[in-house]
């Protein structure tokens, strides 16, 4: 039986919604990426999350340095004006494509040397169980929608004014102290945000 047009129109427009299916205006209709799911819930390590999903993922540092403490800084690390914190701009791919671009900031206090032991192949959450005995244990995110520069939109891939998820939260360790503060990027076609409950009796 050969589906009707009103019917292929409605089974495409419900495929767009849910994400399967993305228009092109002038052009058509095409099949979308599977996107990338990020659990807001719990305190993985995102590239240990990603990387247990098959996914290829690798790290491109554009900028890193030591830098004086904001206020902003200042509040969310807990530490006095003065201080000095170190700052990673990252880019970080998935499967080869450019898809999250990430600020870190650390203490320098707290983490001395910090800069000698990181680099595009290690990862900050080994360095900081297996070198700084410190280990993630809570914290919190804020997750909103903003829309990208021009260099940002260049460093991630796409157009410039383009919408993306922006994130920014603090990472805790077992005395409840900061250990990092970060804002991210996260390309919107590329990832969803949902929160996965596992309530265990």
């Amino acid at each position: 039986m050969c589906a009707t047009r009103a019917t292929v129109r409605n089974a495409v427009y419900t495929l767009v919604e849910y994400g399967l299916l993305y228009r092109v205006l002038g052009s058509g209709v095409y099949v979308a990426e599977p996107k990338m799911i990020r659990n807001l819930v719990g305190v993985t390590s995102m590239s240990d999350e990603i990387r247990q999903k098959g996914i290829h993922m690798s790290t491109k540092i554009v900028h890193s340095g030591v830098i004086e403490v904001t206020k902003q800084i200042s509040r969310k690390l807990k530490i006095p004006l003065g201080r000095k914190v170190y700052e990673y701009v990252r880019v970080r791919e998935l499967n080869f494509k450019p898809c999250i671009l990430e600020t870190v900031y650390l203490e320098c206090q707290a983490f001395p040397d910090f800069g000698k032991h990181y680099n595009e192949r290690s990862s900050m959450d080994y360095l900081f169980r297996n070198v700084y005995h410190k280990k993630q244990t809570s914290g919190e995110e804020h997750i909103s929608v903003t829309y990208v520069s021009e260099e940002e939109a260049e460093l991630l891939g796409i157009q410039q004014g383009e919408p993306v998820f922006f994130t920014s939260g603090v990472v805790m360790d077992e005395t409840e102290k900061p250990m990092s503060y970060y804002k991210g990027l996260f390309r919107a076609d590329q990832f969803k945000f949902v929160s996965v409950i596992d309530k265990k009796l």
